[in-house]
């Protein structure tokens, strides 16, 4: 949690010098395989939330901190076929995006999954967005992202997503 706040500060510290800065809102079902709700194990497609900042260091790279919550309880039996109770949990998870051309962008990142009176979990996060842009720097999108709880579960995410796009001139 401490190299999280680190990792928080050092962005906001790049906030004020940012080229171009990213703040995006998503609303996606969060799916998991195996989870259980009132003891029926069964494929669960969960609401969740999104907020997302992008600090964009050139037209192709990123730095990012994507935070997501799942608005419901469940229940999963992870790789040791212990069963793990999630309430409503929240991950924080640096990425950094590559953005190869004028609409997709793919990124990556390690982060933590933390749920509440419950351990927190280690992911990896890889996905895929894609962003149509519209006029006044507001870009409508689509985001994809694959979770892997370490040594607990996988979870996958779809979500439509609303961008601000905030680009600072750079000349002195």
């Amino acid at each position: 949690m401490r190299s999280q706040l680190i990792y928080v500060l050092l962005l906001y510290s790049c906030f004020a010098k940012a080229q171009q800065n990213r703040f995006t809102l998503g609303l996606g079902h969060t799916h998991v395989s195996q989870g259980k709700i009132d003891n029926d194990t069964k494929w669960l497609a969960l609401a969740s939330w999104s907020l997302n900042y992008d600090y964009w260091i050139n037209s192709k790279w990123a730095i990012g901190l994507q935070n997501d919550i799942i608005l419901e309880s469940f229940v999963i039996n992870n790789s040791k076929n212990k069963e793990i109770e999630r309430n409503y949990p929240w991950a924080i998870v640096p990425v950094v995006l590559y953005k190869p051309g004028k609409h997709f962008s793919f990124l990556a990142g390690i982060g933590t999954e933390t749920s509440h009176g419950h351990t927190s979990l280690w992911l990896t996060r890889l996905g895929i967005e894609y962003g149509y842009h519209l006029p006044k720097n507001w870009e409508l999108g689509a985001a994809c992202v694959w979770d892997n709880k370490w040594n607990n579960y996988n979870s996958w995410g779809l979500a439509l997503t609303v961008s601000k796009i905030l680009s600072r001139n750079t000349s002195h």
